[in-house]
């Protein structure tokens, strides 16, 4: 039996924790104890002060070629798949609302939930090269792991339409030149990419990063009026923020 522990690898260090799908050997498909073990530990990075930031990376030159076709099988029963589906949906809001800086680094394949579940990340880098792609409706099924929320809003209805109906395969590099993620780069570069973003992100305030990163993610449920009062909320409390201060002094001196 294949250890549970080792299929998810997680590395901490200088407040950077690398969370690797580790199973390599099937392009790190998901299986139902992976969801428990990915929701434990946004869990726990999430509430603790030395995790600041978090990677999201796959084994073996692949990110994720989507859920295991164990995890198939056992959503067939009622019971298991209720079970399955409540960690699933708890582990993407956690990580979808995780206020700190999420990174997914794509290389290889990164399909169905595999690709759904990088889509979650404040950041996506992708190798030119990567294969992303959506074949739910191909296979019989409809797009999840929060897909059907997730593209109309990062590429328009239009585009949404293309890669969830129709699943187009696509690379990295056209991935970013429709907006469904953030950068592509060559793939022996992802990696020094992925420590250039940690470094600007290591310059910004948390709380302004945080309690931003919530009004945007606010923005998408609410009309203008809403988000004007909630700005209007926040703002006085980030003006009385030691980091305010500590920034304004700093660029007095300057």
């Amino acid at each position: 039996m294949e250890d549970q522990e080792k299929q998810i690898l997680v590395d901490k260090r200088d407040g950077v924790w690398t969370i690797t799908l580790n199973r390599p050997q099937v392009l790190n498909a998901l299986t139902v104890e992976m969801f428990g073990l990915l929701r434990d530990v946004i869990v726990e990075a999430s509430e603790e002060e030395e995790a600041r930031f978090i990677v999201l990376k796959g084994a073996g030159g692949n990110f994720c070629s989507g859920a295991d076709l164990s995890v198939l099988g056992s959503l067939k029963e009622e019971r298991q798949a209720h079970e399955a589906l409540t960690v699933i949906n708890d582990l993407l809001t956690r990580l979808h609302q995780m206020p700190k800086p999420v990174i997914a680094a794509i290389d290889g394949v990164a399909v169905g939930a595999g690709l759904n579940l990088a889509l979650h990340a404040d950041f996506v880098l992708a190798a030119k090269s990567a294969r992303l792609q959506e074949p739910f409706v191909q296979i019989g099924l409809t797009t999840d792991f929060g897909g059907t929320y997730l593209l109309p809003r990062l590429v328009g209805l239009a585009q949404a339409k293309r890669v969830a109906l129709l699943a187009d395969p696509i690379s990295g590099e056209e991935a970013e030149q429709i907006g469904l993620i953030y950068k592509a780069v060559p793939a022996d570069l992802l990696g020094q990419e992925v420590e250039n973003l940690l470094r600007r992100l290591r310059q910004l305030p948390k709380q302004a990063y945080s309690v931003t990163k919530e009004g945007l993610n606010q923005s998408l449920q609410h009309d203008l009026g809403h988000m004007l009062a909630w700005e209007k909320e926040q703002q006085p409390a980030l003006l009385q923020h030691p980091e305010f201060a500590a920034l304004i002094r700093a660029k007095m001196k300057r």
